[in-house]
């Protein structure tokens, strides 16, 4: 993994947030690898930094987590775009 656990995390709930679905923690822990105590302590340093809050009816985004979460998403998506003029070589 590129970005760090509590970044990814965080631009995955934003991401998720913003189709309307849930994040599927399952589909995350097995492509980057990570055990559930360490998607446990991601998700308590987002809740300590104010990104991210826990209710009854699960985690929300904080306005502050909205704004960086849309930041990071952009910069992961920019990193890992191809140039224009690469993507027909790409594909």
């Amino acid at each position: 993994m590129q970005m760090p656990l509590p970044q990814a995390l965080l631009v995955l709930v934003f991401r998720s947030a913003r189709a309307g679905r849930r994040p599927n923690l399952t589909a995350f822990c097995k492509r980057f690898d990570v055990t559930v105590a360490s998607l446990q302590r991601g998700f308590d340093q987002l809740e300590q930094q104010g990104l991210l809050s826990f209710g009854p009816e699960g985690e929300s985004l904080t306005l502050q987590g909205l704004a960086v979460g849309a930041a990071w998403s952009r910069r992961f998506s920019q990193r890992h775009r191809p140039l224009a003029s690469c993507r027909t070589q790409a594909a």
